[in-house]
């Protein structure tokens, strides 16, 4: 292990700790932990794991989504929030809504991820029209697809009379994980062990489909592999917890700017960071305005737009 992973797995594993022992419950401490307080395992196995496993897994797999989108599409600002992913997961689950009515998680889950693909596939198509892909404007019209896709979303949740689906749906929170709310988040552990296996294919496939082609890559496949764990983990995270903002956006610039462009030796790293980002988030969430807190969206919104607007200085910079 090198010595930067070193330091995030410790970081990783400090912040683990705090996210299970912060809470407005006073029973949960180290103390009643070790004298075996039946109430303090009961609080730590029914909420706080929960919680802090469903943090881990939606900030490692979008992180990671993050990265695989900017390696397909070869554009460091591209990410399910700026590639209208996101803004389809939300379509599907209002259509799923409209049509099905109350009907159980899973097969929301199924309409969203849909909708993700169907999407994702449409943005690439855009994307490969486009002769000037410019960094910069790549993600704005990504960020315009998908603000065409929000707006539709709206006008029909207006006129069916499901605008509080959508308002529940966008909190970006963790406060409501629980065992059973919570579980469905498992599904991200095969998905993100396939994105691992493949992470050669996608680190191959970032250099073009003639180069990948002549490299015996299939390219078309790997896109669409790539597409369909992307869209799965965006339908899954954004259905249990809401929108993450800059989570696939920023971490993947950041570990790339310490650790080059390997897909491969960077996805470990990039899992890391991207728990810890959101843990340290989740944390000051909780911490604000204790006992009460805020949504972790609105933390992440502030500190990710700091960082992201730090990245495109140094961007345009280094293209100067």
């Amino acid at each position: 292990m090198n010595k930067k992973r070193f330091i995030l797995s410790l970081l990783f594993i400090v912040f683990v700790i705090a996210s299970l022992l912060i809470g407005v419950s006073s029973e949960l401490t180290l103390k009643s932990l070790l004298s075996g307080n039946k109430e303090a395992y009961n609080v730590l196995f029914r909420s706080r794991m929960p919680r802090t496993l469903a943090i881990i897994l939606s900030a490692s797999s979008l992180s990671i989504a993050g990265l695989i989108m900017q390696s397909l599409s070869r554009n460091k600002f591209i990410s399910p929030q700026t590639a209208g992913t996101n803004d389809a997961a939300a379509f599907g689950v209002l259509i799923s809504f409209i049509f099905l009515g109350s009907i159980p998680s899973y097969y929301r889950l199924i309409f969203s991820f849909v909708f993700a693909l169907i999407s994702s596939l449409l943005f690439i198509f855009i994307l490969n029209k486009i002769k000037f892909k410019n960094i910069i404007y790549v993600p704005l019209i990504g960020l315009m697809y998908g603000g065409l896709l929000s707006a539709v979303t709206r006008l029909i949740a207006y006129e069916t009379n499901t605008l509080q689906l959508l308002s529940s749906l966008n909190l970006g929170t963790f406060s409501h994980i629980n065992v059973l709310n919570g579980s469905m988040l498992l599904i991200l552990v095969p998905v993100l062990l396939i994105a691992i296996i493949f992470a050669e294919g996608f680190n191959v496939a970032s250099l073009g489909e003639e180069f990948a082609t002549n490299l015996g890559v299939n390219y078309k496949k790997v896109l669409f592999l790539g597409l369909i764990v992307t869209s799965l983990i965006a339908a899954s995270t954004y259905l249990v917890v809401g929108p993450l903002p800059f989570l696939g956006l920023i971490i993947p610039n950041i570990v790339s700017m310490y650790y080059g462009d390997n897909l491969k030796k960077n996805i470990i790293d990039i899992a890391l960071l991207g728990s810890i980002f959101v843990l340290a988030n989740d944390i000051i969430s909780r911490l604000v305005i204790f006992p009460f807190e805020l949504s972790v969206g609105f933390t992440m919104g502030i500190t990710g737009a700091i960082i992201f607007i730090l990245l495109i200085f140094k961007q345009v910079k280094n293209n100067d």
